[in-house]
């Protein structure tokens, strides 16, 4: 009788039971569509962002030795290389270039302290002379282009690479 009972109900609890029922069914269908389409836009955007990236490919481990063995023949070369070079700054120390690079570099210092006091004696002949501008000012011009020669020749030879030059002090340039 207990069991008669149980499912002896009546109308409007009949209803209130299917109500609550379906009230829950709703929301279990709701909640598998919500996560079926939260499932699917995951599944495509991984989708999509494989189709995007860019295939990689890994080394191998016999591609990797491969690396380390041409790595250290390339210290090996280096080594080698770093050692003839202090060989030949050696040379080059015991050569007559620096040496030769010191003369050039005072002889076309002297050029120009020559220059420079020719310049100024010319100046002063011509300050002692009447009428005397025209062919100083057309001396001054073939002096100042002889000056700047000798200096761009003294830029370039001190752009010459050589060990080391003597120390000497420069005279001072006009």
């Amino acid at each position: 009788m207990e069991d008669e009972k149980e499912f002896d109900l009546s109308e409007g609890q009949r209803i209130s039971l299917l109500e609550r029922t379906v009230s829950f069914n709703r929301k279990i269908v709701i909640l598998l569509v919500v996560l079926s389409v939260v499932g699917l836009s995951a599944l495509s955007t991984l989708g999509i962002v494989s189709l995007l990236k860019e295939d990689v490919d890994y080394a191998t481990a016999a591609e990797l030795k491969l690396v380390k063995k041409e790595n250290e023949a390339l210290r090996i070369q280096m080594a080698a290389f770093e050692k003839s070079l202090v060989q030949y700054r050696k040379i080059m120390d015991t050569s007559q270039a620096s040496g030769f690079k010191e003369i050039l570099l005072d002889q076309e210092r002297s050029y120009q302290t020559h220059l420079s006091a020719l310049k100024q004696g010319m100046r002063d002949l011509a300050k002692m002379m009447p009428g005397s501008r025209t062919w100083l000012d057309m001396y001054d011009e073939q002096m100042d282009m002889a000056l700047e020669e000798s200096r761009q020749r003294v830029q370039d030879l001190a752009a010459i690479q050589t060990s080391e030059l003597r120390n000497k002090s420069a005279p001072a340039k006009p």
